[in-house]
Formats: structure tokens, C-alpha cells, sequence
């Protein structure tokens, strides 16, 4: 028997086992599935050095990442090394979950690997570090014989790109993670709000070869929590929030969180449930926070405190929310279990509280406070109420506060119970950085073209200082659509205005276009956009592209697509309401086909887009 043949060797099934065991758990595999074999075939092919594997916030991409993890081992990748942000407390929770799904080689930090290159040999490995320069610089010393590395970047919109980028300079982690990727390494960077690696062109990623990771069935996101039309189904609690309001807002949300674990209960879901606050980045804050949930509980855990009396009987008045039959069984439940509880403060880096006692929540009552931990990384089950008033003083960057949408996740037993407390104006900003994200990832979605991205006044896709300057353009952006054979006479009737309204026009559009050629979500938009501001669109006759062929190459004509743009300001000057905020205008070429273009007129709304 040789023996030495079989160490470290088992059979290169490790990704179909992993599969079979989410399936006997009943978890869906079919998008982890899609996710991972596109994902191989990028890095399979020739030249393919750096892309982005993006999907919604708390969807399930750790799970993916120990799946491509595996498939990547049997396909006989050498060193993996997965990144994460710079937090113990997020290290921990992932690298236990790859351990327990039993990975060979077993995943090792970066403190656990040999202190020696060459102790390191040829064999493979599964490596996961924080980025941080000092870890970094070790790992980067450690592994300079090996030329087989992949770079799986989780949160890769968080610390990698380069904020220096316009500076003609590299941030200390951008500069590291790009000489650990050395000159025959891979890049997969990971994330929920991917703009920022476009816009900064982050190692140089291909946004044509970007993979979309879909949500699972059970995923409960965006389109529940900020639907269209602002009628939610979940308790909502919205509220003004000035100077010495926030303290008693926040008092009042523990009494709720209180009452619907015991609902919870009541329903038959015996289980713990967590509450987040998040209210503001800085520590001193955090710990007042912390003060207001230490004294709500203990008031109410002690019969001989003076205000015992008091707290009870708002408990009382807020229990028939909970129970119209049986209110008393509500307070009852809170008073007897009172004492079950845990209260965690979350700081913004380095370990802070056991993050892992709520995000699997340990007590009955456990509470959660604190900073940039609670926006990013940490997938919390059991969540049932969120208090969030962190808001900003300059324009919202929505990448992070799309992040900070712990809400969404696996909560599909219980959504209609999830308890949202917010300021208005808060609310109202959230929301628009949500209904720009959608339509820029439903876009990418489409296919139709390099990602745009949108931005207001108030908000905008990313950190100002990552856009690379040189290379994107503030005002040009534009959105296009699928090809379709050009019947003149019909579309000219078609896009003409003949005094119908927008609405109307918008009907006649959505009846003869099918979804590839103008899709639902812009539709949707549009219409929505119509109804809530009195936007006027305008409707443009088709035009030809490609008349002058020494301009534009034959597959830029062929696609009637180009990355530099087709649809120019000038051309609003042509339409028939040229003042409008919405533009609609078909190009064709001499080849029988068409494309439907769209474009934002004025300072209200932008496209911003990555031309190079």
C-alpha cells in the first residue's frame, strides 16, 4: 500500500458533499450552485485575473463561500486565502462555520500557520485573515515561493479599494492585498453593495465577468422592508427625532421588544430573540444606550424599585398590540423571564462584547448596541427589532447604509412581527438609497451593459474620495436595453406622442416590449417616479447609430453599445419636452436592430458610470 499517495487525499468530492448536506438540512442550493460554477468558469478562464461576486445583504454568502471554498480544492487550487474585515469578533463567527463544515485542509488563521516557508511545502491550504497591515505583510512574507494563490475578499467594498486613488497613491490595505494577489494570482471580491469596487476600479476588476449570487427562497430583503409603494406589512414605528427625544423613542422600543418575544412565544416559536440598537458610531454613545437598556431591565426586574409601578403599566398598555385576548399573559411572560437576558455592547473594532451571544442569540432577551460591527459582516438570527437613528451630516453614502439593513435575512416565520424603529427623515433617505440601489443591481442584472449607478444631492453610490476620477463620468451615464429587430413605422408610432399622457405612453411600451427589452423594474420606477414627484419623461424619435462607420468599430455598431456612451445631453435638446427628467429614445442600426436607451436629465437625479 503506498501510503504516502493517499495523505490529505479524499477522493475531490468535498463540493458535492457539502451540497448533499445543505440538502438533507433542506437548504436550497440552486443559487449556491449557479454562483459557483459561474465563478469557475471565470477563473478558468484564460486571463480572467479579478471580478465580483455581489448579492443582497444577510443572503447567505458565507454559506457560498464554504461551498466555492470546496469546489475550489477539488478543482486543486493551491492556497486560498479568505479575507475579512478587521474584527476578531467577525473572524471567529466565520471561521467556525468553515471549520464545522469540514473543509480539508481545515481552515487555519493566520497565527496557526508555520512560522516557516518552507514549512508551508506544497501542499494546500485554506488560510483566513483580517485585513490588517500587519497581518497582512506576515502572510505576504509567508507565502512569496507560492504562485497558486486565490484571494476570496469578503466585504470587499470595506478597507480593499483604494481611497488614494486620485491621488496617485495606494491605502495601506489596497497596496497589501494587491502584492499578497502578487502578478499570477486571483481576485473574487465579495459583497452586497458592489459600486465602490467599480467606481474605483478596484484590482482591476472586470464588472463584465461579475457573478450574481440570488437570494435564497426564504430570503425576506428590500422589496418587504422598502416596497414601492411604502406600504409595509412589518411594524413600523417611525418617529421625529430631536435633542432628548431619542432616549425615551428608545425606552419605549425595549418595553415592544419585550412584548413580541412573548408573542413569539405565544405563537409557539420558543425561542430567543435578539434587539439591535444602533444610534451612533462612538463608544461614549454606545454606553449610553447600554445605560438606558440596563435601566429598563433592572427597573422592571425589581418589584421594590420606585418606578416599578410606572414601567409596568406602560407594559400593560402596550401589551393588547400583542395579544387583544390575552394582554395579561403578555406581561405576565415579560415579568416571570425578565431575568433571562443578555445585554452586549458592540464596539467598532478589536473584541468587544461575545457578538456571537446575539447573533445567535443565548437568552431569551438579548440586546445588542454599538457601532460598525452591527452594520456589516455579522449575520444575526432571531432578529426581531432594530432601532436605527444613525444618521450623517453630509450626503448619505449608500453602499454603508445599505449594509446596516440587518433586518433582512432568513426571517420569513416571522417578518410580519419584525419591529422597525426609525426617525422619518431617516426612513425617507434609507429608502431612496434602496430604490437607486435596486434599479443600478437590477440593471447589472439585465445584462445591459457597464453598471450606472445612481446619485441625488442627498446621496451618493459610494465614498467620494474611491471614485477614480479619470475614468468615470458624473453626468453622462445611461441605461440600455436588449436588441430587437426595428420596424420603423411601427416604433415611430410607438415612442410618438400623439397627445397621449406618460402613463399611457408607458402602457403602450410595456404591451409591445418584451422584458428584456424594457424591463419591469424600470417600468415600475418610472411609474412610480410619475406618481410620487410629477416627473415628466420624454418620449424621443428613434435615431440612427453607426451613419458614420470610421467613428465606431463593427461589434459597437453590431451591439449598438458603447462604453463611452450614446445617448448625449445634446440629444435633449431634440426631444419633444426637452426640460424633462426622464428620457426614452431608441437607437438603431443598419443591420434590422434596435436598442431602447435611458437617461436622467438635470441635477435631481445622476448616472454615474465607470467608462473605462
Amino acid at each position: 500500500m503506498d501510503w504516502a499517495s493517499i495523505v490529505g487525499d479524499i477522493g475531490g468530492q468535498q463540493y458535492q458533499s457539502r451540497l448533499e448536506k445543505l440538502n438533507a438540512n433542506k437548504i436550497d442550493t440552486r443559487s449556491i450552485e449557479d454562483t459557483v460554477e459561474k465563478t469557475i468558469t471565470n477563473l478558468q478562464t484564460s486571463g480572467c485575473r479579478s471580478f465580483v461576486v455581489f448579492g443582497e445583504p444577510q443572503s447567505g454568502k458565507t454559506e457560498m463561500m464554504i461551498a466555492l471554498n470546496a469546489r475550489l480544492l477539488d478543482e486543486g487550487a493551491g492556497v486560498i486565502v479568505n479575507l475579512l474585515t478587521d474584527s476578531i469578533d467577525l473572524l471567529d463567527q466565520s471561521l467556525s462555520r468553515f471549520r464545522a463544515s469540514g473543509l480539508s485542509p481545515s481552515p487555519k488563521q493566520f497565527s496557526e500557520l508555520p512560522h516557516n516557508a518552507k514549512d508551508l511545502g506544497k501542499k494546500k491550504w485554506v488560510i483566513f485573515s483580517k485585513k490588517n497591515a500587519r497581518d497582512l505583510e506576515k502572510l505576504i512574507t509567508l507565502l512569496r515561493a507560492r504562485n497558486d494563490i486565490i484571494v476570496i475578499d469578503d466585504e470587499a467594498d470595506f478597507a480593499s479599494p483604494n481611497a488614494k486613488i486620485n491621488n496617485n497613491d495606494k491605502t495601506t490595505i489596497n497596496r497589501l492585498i494587491h502584492d499578497l494577489i502578487g502578478k499570477e494570482g486571483q481576485y473574487i471580491g465579495v459583497t452586497a453593495t458592489p459600486a465602490r469596487l467599480n467606481l474605483n476600479n478596484t484590482f482591476e476588476n472586470d464588472s463584465e465577468l461579475w457573478v450574481d449570487f440570488l437570494p435564497h427562497p426564504y430570503y425576506v430583503g428590500q422589496d418587504y422592508f422598502f416596497p414601492t409603494d411604502g406600504l409595509v406589512s412589518y411594524r413600523l414605528h417611525t418617529f421625529n427625532a430631536h435633542e432628548g427625544s431619542e432616549r425615551s423613542e428608545l425606552k419605549n422600543a425595549i418595553l415592544h421588544f419585550l412584548c413580541g418575544v412573548a408573542e413569539q412565544h405565544q405563537r409557539g416559536h420558543n425561542q430567543n430573540f435578539t434587539m439591535l440598537v444602533h444610534a451612533s458610531g462612538k463608544k461614549d454613545e454606545h454606553e449610553n444606550d447600554i445605560g438606558v437598556i440596563e435601566k429598563t431591565i433592572n427597573t422592571l426586574a425589581d418589584p421594590n424599585h420606585s418606578g416599578f409601578k410606572n414601567i409596568v403599566a406602560k407594559l400593560e398598555k402596550i401589551a393588547p398590540e400583542y395579544s387583544a385576548t390575552h394582554p395579561k399573559l403578555i406581561v405576565e411572560f415579560v415579568l416571570r423571564n425578565i431575568d433571562r437576558h443578555a445585554i452586549i455592547e458592540i464596539n467598532s473594532k478589536g473584541r468587544s462584547g461575545k457578538v456571537s451571544d446575539i447573533a445567535k442569540p443565548t437568552s431569551l432577551f438579548s440586546f445588542g448596541a454599538g457601532g460598525n460591527i452591527i452594520s456589516r459582516g455579522v449575520t444575526f438570527d432571531n432578529l426581531l427589532s432594530m432601532y436605527f437613528t444613525r444618521a450623517v451630516k453630509g450626503k448619505f453614502s449608500q453602499d454603508t447604509y445599505i449594509q446596516r439593513a440587518r433586518m433582512f435575512g432568513s426571517r420569513e416565520d416571522y417578518k410580519e412581527y419584525f419591529q422597525l424603529w426609525i426617525p422619518d427623515e431617516l426612513l425617507a433617505n434609507w429608502s431612496k438609497c434602496f430604490a437607486f440601489h435596486k434599479l443600478a443591481i437590477q440593471a447589472m442584472r439585465s445584462k445591459a451593459g457597464a453598471p450606472v449607478w445612481l446619485a441625488d444631492h442627498k446621496t451618493t453610490p459610494t465614498a467620494a474620495n474611491s471614485i477614480d476620477k479619470s475614468t468615470v463620468d458624473f453626468e453622462g451615464g445611461e441605461m440600455s436595453f436588449g436588441l430587437f429587430a426595428f420596424d420603423k413605422s411601427k416604433y415611430d408610432d410607438l415612442m410618438g406622442r400623439n397627445g397621449r399622457t406618460n402613463e399611457v405612453m408607458l402602457d403602450a411600451i410595456r404591451a409591445e416590449m418584451g422584458e428584456s427589452e424594457f424591463p419591469d423594474y424600470l417600468f415600475d420606477y418610472l411609474r412610480h417616479d410619475l406618481k410620487a414627484a410629477r416627473a415628466s419623461i420624454s418620449f424621443h424619435p428613434s435615431s440612427g447609430f453607426g451613419v458614420a462607420a470610421k467613428t465606431y468599430t463593427n461589434e459597437e455598431i453590431e451591439s449598438i453599445r458603447r462604453k463611452k456612451g450614446i445617448f448625449a445631453t445634446n440629444e435633449f435638446g431634440r426631444s419633444e419636452i426637452p426640460t424633462a427628467k426622464h428620457h426614452l429614445k431608441i437607437f438603431t442600426n443598419n443591420r434590422g436592430k434596435a436598442r431602447l436607451f435611458y437617461k436622467i436629465n438635470g441635477n435631481a437625479v445622476k448616472f454615474v458610470q465607470n467608462k473605462k
